[in-house]
Order: structure tokens, then C-alpha cells, then sequence
């Protein structure tokens, strides 16, 4: 299989122009297409949505916050949700909302209430979000 050759004009080190075969190559377009080459100036952000869509984003942010602030029967789910929320890189809009929520369960998890039972992944969940949120837990805690 050969590439095509294409003469090229190159500047060599003292400032004059040479003729040189470069090999050019023909990639085909990759399944994503040219979407990772715009830059961020070029992305949607908020203040470029139409109303309709800057109502549903904030809708959206509400229900989160709902989610967040809510009573749940288990305080692995609530983690299980930070963790979401941290991986979807949207924290920032709820940071005083997960941090109530992990101080609650730092509270619970230092008085040992609802930790039997806990499967591995989400111990180490919470080992991981509550050093990160600069709480004082050990591995020894966990």
C-alpha cells in the first residue's frame, strides 16, 4: 500500500526553501467527527440558551438540588448520587448541598449508625468523598 507523496516547500535551517518529498496521509474521519475541535469559546453555555431550554436547565438544577436535600432510607444512596453529581462535573452548583449531606453522614458513620451492611464499593465511596470534602476520617474509619 503506498501513500500518496506531495513536494512541499521547507524552510531549512538557514532561511532558504527546499523542495522535499513529505508523505501525506489520507485518515479517514473518525466516528466523532469534528466535535472535540471546537474550542470552549465556541460551546453552548447558559447565557447562549433560548428561555425554553434556560427554563428546563433550571428546573433541572432544582430537581437535583430536591434529590439532594431529600430524606433518604440509606445514606449510601446519597452518596451513590454526590459521587453522580461530582462524575457529571456539575458539583459546583450544589457545593452547599453536598456538603450538608456529607457532614450528616460523617455524623452517622463516626457514630456507627447504618454502617453494617455496607458493601465495599460504597465504603470506599465514602472514605473518598469525605477526604476530599476535608473531613477528618481514617482508614481505620472506614
Amino acid at each position: 500500500m503506498s501513500s500518496p507523496i506531495s513536494a512541499n516547500l521547507v524552510p531549512s535551517q538557514h532561511g532558504n526553501t527546499s523542495k522535499e518529498n513529505r508523505h501525506l496521509s489520507n485518515f479517514k474521519p473518525g466516528f466523532w467527527g469534528d466535535i472535540f475541535l471546537s474550542s470552549p469559546s465556541q460551546m453552548v453555555y447558559s447565557d447562549d440558551m433560548d428561555a425554553g431550554t434556560q427554563h428546563e436547565y433550571e428546573e433541572l438544577k432544582q430537581e437535583v438540588r430536591r434529590i439532594l436535600v431529600a430524606n433518604m432510607d440509606k445514606s449510601s444512596q446519597k452518596l451513590h448520587i454526590i459521587d453522580s453529581v461530582q462524575r457529571l462535573r456539575v458539583a459546583y452548583h450544589f457545593e452547599k448541598e453536598i456538603e450538608e449531606a456529607l457532614q450528616i453522614i460523617y455524623h452517622h458513620h463516626c457514630n456507627h449508625i447504618e454502617i453494617d451492611g455496607d458493601d465495599l464499593y460504597t465504603t470506599a465511596v465514602r472514605f473518598r468523598l469525605l477526604r476530599e470534602h476535608g473531613f477528618d476520617i481514617h482508614c481505620g474509619m472506614s
